[in-house]
């Protein structure tokens, strides 16, 4: 079975912490999505200051590059559908869980981060942002308030069902 799924969701959702647990559940590899940012992402970012469209293009683009290697589990953002239409594009067994939160769960859960980049101010301009997976894109949405087994169980009976 090929697997080439992305977790995407609002900062502090659980992407990296459910996203690796997938990948350890369908023995694929996980990237987290923070790593594949240009450097100039990251300073902007720990500087506060919400990234464009245009500073999102390669980072897009660099997870384009990890998908068209092989089976994977990429933890991303990716709150636009157009950003996941650009990847759907290039793509064509992609499938996304999209993680969703209140944003008092995600503001608890910033504030017990340690050493992250990205700031609590930002979750306002993620939220503002968001476009809700929609029926027609290749995935489904998962209470991202549940437990972390209950997350795996449900996304890998999605990815397997597809």
């Amino acid at each position: 079975m090929g697997c080439q799924l992305l977790v995407i969701g609002p900062a502090a959702v659980g992407k990296t912490t459910v996203g690796e647990a997938v990948a350890a559940r369908l023995g694929v590899r996980y990237v987290d999505g923070d790593d594949l940012h240009p450097k100039a992402n990251i300073e902007k970012m720990s500087a506060g200051t919400p990234l464009s469209d245009d500073d999102r293009d390669p980072w897009i683009d660099n997870i384009i590059a990890e998908l068209e290697k092989g089976d994977v589990v990429i933890g991303a953002s990716l709150l636009k559908r157009s950003y996941r239409e650009k990847i759907n594009k290039k793509i064509n067994r992609v499938r996304f869980a999209q993680l969703d939160a209140p944003r008092s769960v995600l503001e608890e859960r910033m504030d017990s981060r340690e050493g992250h980049f990205f700031r609590k101010p930002l979750v306002d301009s993620q939220l503002r942002i968001l476009d809700p997976l929609q029926k027609h894109e290749p995935g489904s949405r998962f209470d991202g308030t549940k437990s972390v087994e209950q997350l795996v169980t449900e996304i890998v009976l999605d990815v397997k069902s597809h």
